[in-house]
């Protein structure tokens, strides 16, 4: 195998390799967009619930047993 030859081999391989790297960055990124989603759909759900709890009726707020 020549000079040309062996850096012709290199190119092909790094091409692979790069097309194989972002093939893995654009799922990264769909399954990053997909967990945003799903935290701001919790966060929108924990409110909800914090908006519809009575006040001081939460557990943070409770006095522990031993006062």
């Amino acid at each position: 195998m020549d000079a040309i030859e062996d850096l012709q081999a290199r190119v092909a391989f790094q091409e692979e390799a790069i097309q194989e790297l972002t093939r893995t960055l654009l799922k990264q990124e769909n399954r990053l967009r997909e967990l945003e989603q799903e935290v701001e759909r919790l966060a929108r759900q924990l409110r909800e619930l914090e908006r519809k709890q009575p006040p001081g009726d939460s557990p943070g707020h409770e006095i522990p047993p031993h006062y």
